[in-house]
């Protein structure tokens, strides 16, 4: 009996969390309130193993109080939405991160690399930067979920490079499925003069192919305009996002850790960096256009929303760990960062 009940409440505790909405609205709930039914709901699984397996079995009492305290979180959580609107202060987010030690902790998800099964993986990760000074490295990477070994390049990132002046350039590992062995794309395209400047970057990839092209894997736009793409042949090279349990290093941006066996962490950059999302589908030209121009909404509810942070408001609470829009990541600032009221 004791375990029906919570196991129900449990599925009460899953089903508010999934399906409440997070914000700083009226009648919306502060994204940090999540925190209280994932609490609740760990310590209920915990009871549920408790009442099954231990020995001697807990009282009466003990499992009344399992049941009390899985309801009276439920209270709680109920009991912090909002009866106003939350004041914001807009604002932008700089990280000092060209010495490579100030930079942003996405943790670790498998939403950031995996979007379905191998060969029939599509995605796009879009986001803003304005880079005001570069570290000592070729590379400023915006944003990184990739790694590599000697056998295996997994997940993607997105990054200025010195090339020619200044390209703006997309990675991600791949997978040659005909013989096993690991690959890689780098499509990149020139940009000159991008310091001190907002910039719109977006990599849209799909290995099904784009347009109805198996051929036509990804596109690369700056600003809403398209600038690169990438075509793959044979078609059997596929993105690799199989490898993910083979590292344990978060996902970051200003920035990466360069590989699997140390803790090593270059090219980072000072600068800002706002609107980053991760899609699980392949997002056409008309979206891009619209999220450049700002009338693209995206509120956390998308079914295809791997993850997204806007960084374009100072938290209420804690400033350097922001909950992303669909409630289920959290993004850490380590270092060196501040944010910059923006006067209207």
């Amino acid at each position: 009996i004791y375990i029906d009940q919570l196991e129900e409440l449990i599925n009460k505790m899953k089903d508010l969390q999934k399906n409440s909405e997070y914000g700083e609205k009226k009648g919306q709930y502060p994204t940090e309130s999540r925190a209280i039914l994932t609490d609740a709901i760990d310590d209920a699984n915990r009871s549920v193993l408790l009442i099954k397996y231990q020995n001697p079995v807990p009282s009466e009492q003990e499992k009344q109080r399992y049941v009390a305290s899985a309801k009276s979180a439920i209270d709680k959580f109920k009991g912090t939405i909002r009866t106003e609107d939350a004041e914001t202060t807009p604002a932008e987010l700089f990280v000092d991160g060209k010495g490579g030690n100030s930079y942003i902790d996405f943790g670790r998800s498998e939403e950031y690399v995996k979007f379905g099964e191998q060969g029939h993986q599509s995605f796009t990760v879009e986001l803003w930067v304005k880079v005001t000074e570069r570290g000592r490295w070729d590379n400023c990477l915006f944003l990184c979920s990739y790694m590599s070994d000697s056998s295996w390049r997994n997940g993607w990132m997105m990054y200025w490079r010195k090339d020619d002046n200044g390209v703006y350039r997309t990675t991600w590992g791949g997978l040659n499925t005909t013989n096993g062995d690991r690959d890689l794309w780098e499509p990149k395209f020139q940009i000159s003069d991008d310091l001190n400047k907002w910039q719109h970057f977006v990599a849209v990839y799909s290995d099904e192919g784009l347009d109805g092209n198996s051929t036509l894997r990804a596109k690369l736009y700056l600003n809403g305009e398209l600038k690169k793409e990438e075509t793959v042949s044979p078609t059997t090279r596929v993105y690799q996002s199989g490898h993910y349990s083979d590292y344990s290093k978060p996902m970051t941006a200003f920035g990466r850790y360069m590989r699997v066996s140390d803790d090593l962490y270059e090219e980072g950059f000072s600068g800002y960096m706002k609107k980053i999302r991760i899609w699980k589908t392949a997002k056409g030209a008309d979206y891009v256009k619209q999220s450049y121009e700002g009338t693209a909404e995206v509120t956390g509810k998308e079914t295809d929303l791997a993850a997204g942070w806007d960084f374009t408001s100072k938290p209420s609470g804690t400033d350097n760990e922001i909950i992303d829009l669909t409630g289920r990541h959290t993004a850490k600032i380590i270092g060196t960062y501040k944010w910059e009221r923006i006067l209207e």
